[in-house]
């Protein structure tokens, strides 16, 4: 026995390279059992030493095997844009996390959405592999703990595998992802929605390399892996006791942090993918790289990278339908968020000029490779479930899911993004040659199987869109990546009829494509089902006008062309109101548009602005010209797009509306309809509608007579939810203010923090804006007599009213009520004097005035428009510049 151990250890110290058990036994024709304990013993000896991984690895102590820190060529982390400069630190991290002995340093990676964390992972694997920290085979399994969040059993079942009976469904054992990752690494992404319990079962196997399936009480199984985790949340979300058992941590740094060398590495790398992609190409315009190079990407690489792919694939549209020999891609194809980036290019000049060169206009990347797909690589870019992913992420960074569940969240938004994603598959035109035969093939006979079966007609793109998603779908199940609708109890209850054809869908895509579909696979098939996108049926004359107006020589035409070129399109009217243009002027115009071809907005307009006194030109014009009119200010280029792409489908007015206010987050004003005869309501709002809530309106209601106002609890959940319900309560009251622990700006309802109605000083600020309403019948009584030429003094004080109430809205400042009770007076008097004589009074140094307060003086001429209409008088500019000092000096700070 000794001697066989003497053999096996003087073998080793005669070679150079590592070796296995079994190199052993066959070289020196021993059982691979027995040379496997000798080694043991020899290396609980000292003697040899034992590298870690599948299979063991063995070598002699005699030779001097220096830690190959680069590893064998270098390459795993070299492929990383910024390895040499701002992610140095970083891989020096991640390196000594690898090679650590014996196995590895659990590691978890801190970084913002799209930063690159799943990259960063899988080049430590690589660097694994290369450094031979891993054996060769060593595998690498990837898993999104989000993707089961809301159902911790099938998370942890996942994780931990599964013994037969240990719930409903499960009908037999199931290895989890510790057991596949054994011998290499398990990259945990989203590890912070890992529910406590679950993050407990995952450190007791850290701590003693030992875990029980889920269902599983007796026998305990064994796994040599090491743990990945990333998450974009801090490690205040983790366990302290799961934070203790991970040594390294490591922090990726946002875009902004990054250096504008490398941006202009990440701008160069990712044209020269998409050119091999494409398999053509790209040649750019140098203002499309300095404003990728520069413009804020909130969404890090990530965002940089899909806004990139977005412009190609424009260019590439252009390219295929014009014939031409290259893509181009020119600053006027780029998102107005992108072209942004080219205002900071004063910033770094000398910098800029050293990586593009300035004395070239344009910049060429030419294909490397004739073996890109474009149809695989186009499937993986449209993937439904990817497009998802993205979605929550970004609502998750920017906080939005905070106080609700992320299951209603998706559930909200599900039907509203499958019609959003076939829309913009149709508008994408990606050719029907991207699709392969067979799916397509079998998407038209799951489509007329759906047609006969549930009695309906469905369109191209309904088709397409599902053979994209078709496509998508076989290429994720045959990786092994998991499907998961995040609301399948709700398609099913909602849609029974076509579930129940989904599910015959599903056997025959089974047969055709030996392939097994996921349930959750059958509830987004029900999704496509349900959809609607027929081509519009009703004639021009039955669609909602959308017209866009916006200050500048060509603004608006510009937008609106861009848009109606993006949706092959005639819908929609853009009018330009030059600097130079007077406010009148440019009301006239629109009118006159408008009364010229008035039968086509018999459905109603919508009328889109950027600022100042175009937005008060709706309400004039519904009143004019008896239509149902919406005004939307502060508008961009994609809510143009969504108002007249559903103008097109033929939509309704208030439908449009809704969508362009979500697409936007809109704060606009919404004019609605002022009632003086509605009760006023205070509205106090806490996330419990309880708690601080009750406190404000005990407090309230203590200083604040109850017949002035009615105090209203509300609970605040989710911004949007609470602006439908204050919407609700607008219809039934005037609601003077929102007091509350969440700022919250809608329709122009003034806010004050809760903390302001305990501060005395701050409570008589809030008492006085609330309890001061202007006493119409009181100043219509001591002025009947006074004024003779206006008619009706009641009448008039209302119109006054309205004006002042519109001025703050479109000014966005709130007036005291005492200086309003000033104001119409003033105005009362103003309109008796210009009845009967000239006014003469001027302005001290109006033209100076009149450059310092443009946007609101323009303002006040277009609401004061109608008031000088009916009583047929012109208010002179001396007037309204007193008119705009008023508002000016007097108005309310409301906002902490």
């Amino acid at each position: 026995m000794l001697s066989r151990k003497k053999d096996i250890l003087t073998y080793i110290e005669k070679q150079s390279e590592t070796l296995s058990a079994q190199d052993i036994a066959d070289a020196l024709e021993l059982n691979r059992a027995n040379v496997s304990r000798y080694l043991n013993e020899l290396y609980k000896e000292d003697q040899i030493e034992k590298l870690k991984g599948r299979p063991v690895l063995y070598r002699s102590k005699l030779h001097k095997h220096p830690l190959p820190l680069e590893g064998k060529n270098g390459k795993a982390f070299g492929q990383l844009i910024g390895h040499d400069a701002s992610l140095k630190v970083m891989i020096q991290q991640a390196k000594a996390a690898v090679l650590y002995p014996p196995r590895g340093l659990h590691t978890i990676i801190f970084g913002k959405t799209g930063t690159g964390k799943s990259l960063f992972a899988e080049c430590m694997y690589q660097f694994a592999l290369e450094s031979q920290a891993l054996s060769a085979d060593a595998p690498f399994v990837s898993f999104n703990c989000a993707d089961y969040a809301q159902n911790p059993q099938l998370l942890f079942g996942h994780i931990f595998g599964i013994k037969k009976g240990s719930y409903t469904g499960a009908t037999e054992d199931r290895s989890g992802l510790i057991h596949q990752a054994d011998g290499g690494i398990l990259f945990l992404d989203e590890i912070h929605r890992l529910p406590p319990e679950g993050q407990e079962m995952l450190f007791t196997f850290i701590d003693k390399g030992v875990y029980r399936p889920l269902g599983e009480s007796n026998e305990t199984h064994t796994a040599s892996v090491q743990i990945i985790g990333a998450t974009t949340e801090s490690s205040e979300v983790l366990l302290a006791t799961f934070n203790r058992r991970i040594p390294m941590t490591i922090t990726l740094p946002p875009l902004s942090e990054r250096t504008i060398e490398e941006r202009y590495e990440l701008v160069e790398t990712f044209l020269q993918q998409e050119a091999q992609r494409l398999n053509q190409k790209i040649v750019a315009e140098r203002e499309v790289l300095l404003a990728f190079m520069l413009y804020p990407a909130e969404a890090n690489i990530g965002q940089v990278q899909r806004d990139l792919k977005l412009v190609c694939a424009k260019a590439f549209l252009h390219y295929r339908t014009h014939e031409t020999d290259h893509l181009s891609i020119t600053q006027q194809d780029l998102p107005l968020v992108v072209q942004k980036g080219l205002l900071l290019v004063k910033e770094a000049p000398e910098r800029l000029e050293r990586l593009v060169d300035r004395h070239k206009s344009h910049f060429s990347y030419v294909p490397t490779s004739q073996k890109t797909s474009i149809n695989q690589d186009t499937v993986s870019d449209m993937s439904v479930y990817n497009a998802i992913e993205e979605r929550v992420d970004e609502a998750l960074e920017k906080g939005m899911l905070e106080d609700v569940d992320l299951e209603g969240f998706i559930q909200n938004n599900m039907t509203q993004y499958f019609s959003e994603y076939v829309e913009q598959l149709s508008l994408s035109d990606i050719h029907q040659e991207l699709i392969p035969a067979d799916i397509r093939t079998l998407t038209d006979i799951l489509y007329d199987f759906a047609a006969e079966r549930l009695d309906r007609t469905y369109h191209t793109k309904s088709r397409f869109a599902f053979a994209l998603h078709l496509q998508s779908t076989f290429e994720r199940i045959k990786e092994g990546r998991p499907i998961v609708h995040p609301d399948l109890n709700a398609v099913r209850k909602n849609y029974s009829k076509e579930f129940q054809v989904a599910i015959d869908l599903s056997a025959i895509i089974e047969e055709r494509l030996a392939i097994e579909i996921p349930f959750d696979e059958i509830g987004f098939i029900t999704m496509f089902l349900t959809l609607d996108v027929e081509e519009p049926t009703q004639p021009l004359t039955q669609q909602v006008g959308v017209m866009v107006l916006m200050h500048g020589k060509s603004t608006a035409s510009s937008m609106l062309e861009t848009v109606q070129e993006l949706l092959d399109t005639t819908v929609g009217v853009a009018l330009n109101m030059p600097l130079t243009m007077k406010v009148n002027e440019m009301y006239e115009r629109v009118r006159q548009t408008i009364a010229a071809d008035q039968e086509n907005y018999e459905q109603g307009l919508l009328v889109l602005t950027d600022m100042g006194s175009l937005n008060a030109f709706g309400d004039m014009l519904a009143e004019e010209l008896g239509l149902a009119v919406r005004t939307l200010s502060m508008v961009s280029t994609p809510v143009v797009l969504e108002a007249v792409r559903m103008a097109s489908v033929g939509r309704s007015l208030e439908d449009i509306y809704q969508s362009c206010q979500m697409t936007i987050g809109n704060s606009a004003p919404k004019s609605l309809p002022i009632v003086p005869d509605k009760p006023q309501a205070i509205i106090v709002a806490c996330f419990t509608g309880e708690g601080v809530a009750k406190k404000l309106e005990k407090r309230l209601t203590s200083i604040i007579d109850s017949e002035t106002a009615e105090i209203i609890p509300l609970q605040f959940l989710q911004a949007e939810d609470f602006k439908k319900r204050i919407d609700q309560l607008s219809k039934q009251y005037s609601i003077k203010a929102i007091i509350g622990t969440v700022p919250i700006e809608h329709q122009n309802i003034p806010y004050f923090p809760a903390y302001d109605a305990f501060d005395d000083e701050k409570m008589d600020l809030i008492k006085k804006h609330l309890e001061e309403e202007l006493p119409v019948e009181q100043i219509s009584r001591s002025l009947t007599g006074t004024l003779k030429q206006v008619g009706s003094v009641k009448d008039l004080i209302l119109r006054l009213q309205k004006i002042l109430q519109q001025l703050e809205i479109e000014l966005s400042v709130g007036i005291p009520a005492g200086v309003k009770t000033g104001m119409v007076l003033h105005l009362a008097f103003l309109c008796e004097s210009l009845k009967t004589t000239a006014h003469s009074r001027s302005f001290p140094d109006l033209e100076a005035y009149e450059k310092q307060h443009r946007l609101e003086l323009n303002t006040v001429e277009t609401v004061l428009m109608p008031l000088e209409k009916h009583y047929n008088i012109n208010i002179p500019k001396d007037e309204r510049a007193y008119i705009v000092q008023m508002i000016v000096e007097n108005q309310l700070k409301l906002k902490s």
